[in-house]
């Protein structure tokens, strides 16, 4: 059955006087008109865009040819560059990611996730670019948590937000990536990055939205009742943020951009185009004033070596 519960709208006009979004779905993912980011962009321009990040949790640009320093600004707009995660890196600006598929490398990151919830403090979102697209495919999924909460029974909400859940990358691609770097390099991450805890219900502070924070890649169990039951409960979960309501599906063309909140989305790289060529390149930036882990998951990578 539908969500019963009557919908209000984000109210544009009012909020916005700099920027336009345009929504693809109730209160979820938004095209920006009037906002041209090859050129400075104004402190109005850049709250409203902070504003739209946070309504509608994932926001999307036509496409523009921008420069690497250009999209480094961009990214930071919403936050301080984060470390990131285990991808090669831009080989001029060290900060970017560049995740690039072709026919000696097919695409791998096809399934459903938050990026690097293993984590204690995960990235507040990331600015990606796709600048090198397939003849076809190669799009990307996003889904709102949000709008899955929202959408559970009061009873299901009431019992979600008692539970925790264990997060780590070693049930990833990534453990068996950094394997092929030889035991040194596992054992390493192994140690530096240990299994965390995570609500399985978290409140976005600057959206206040609840949202649903377990994933495919990275939640190992739920903690605290039967392991048949957690078992159970975390597939449900799973199978729940799938439902076309809350999800939109992004056809990329060259040089467009996107820009999600990590917090309150997962997303998910369609896999429908080897052996043809996509770049994808892309920078995370954390929560403004978040006390930093203790270990840099990319510090190795900055200074040159390619972990994957």
């Amino acid at each position: 059955m539908a969500n019963t519960k009557p919908l209000k709208l984000i109210n544009i006009a009012k909020r916005y006087k700099h920027i336009k979004p345009v929504p693809r779905m109730p209160n979820f993912a938004a095209w920006i008109e009037g906002v041209d980011l090859t050129h400075p962009l104004s402190e109005p321009v850049k709250a409203e865009l902070r504003q739209a990040l946070f309504d509608f949790e994932v926001i999307f640009f036509r496409p523009q040819v921008i420069t690497p320093k250009q999209h480094i600004a961009l990214a930071k707009v919403f936050g301080p560059l984060s470390g990131g995660s285990y991808f090669n890196r831009h080989e001029t600006e060290p900060q970017l990611e560049v995740i690039e598929s072709d026919k000696d490398t097919p695409p791998q990151i096809d399934s459903w996730h938050t990026d690097i919830s293993w984590k204690l403090n995960p990235p507040l979102g990331t600015a990606i670019q796709i600048t090198k697209t397939p003849p076809a495919g190669g799009n990307t999924c996003w889904i709102s948590t949000s709008k899955a909460y929202e959408w559970l029974s009061p009873g299901m909400q009431k019992y979600l937000e008692g539970l925790t859940a264990v997060h780590t990358w070693e049930q990833a691609a990534f453990r068996e990536k950094l394997g092929e770097k030889g035991d040194e390099a596992l054992i390493a991450a192994i140690k530096a990055f240990k299994p965390v805890v995570h609500p399985v219900v978290r409140v976005n502070p600057d959206s206040k939205r609840k949202c649903i924070f377990v994933n495919s890649d990275f939640t190992r169990n739920i903690q605290g009742i039967d392991r048949h039951e957690a078992a159970g409960i975390l597939h449900f979960l799973l199978n729940w943020l799938k439902k076309p309501e809350f999800m939109v599906h992004h056809q990329w063309e060259a040089n467009g951009i996107a820009i999600w909140d990590n917090r309150s989305t997962q997303h998910y790289a369609v896999a429908d185009y080897w052996p043809h060529h996509r770049v994808n390149q892309r920078a995370t930036f954390d929560v403004p004033g978040t006390k930093a882990d203790k270990q840099n998951v990319a510090k190795s990578v900055l200074k040159g070596e390619k972990l994957l």
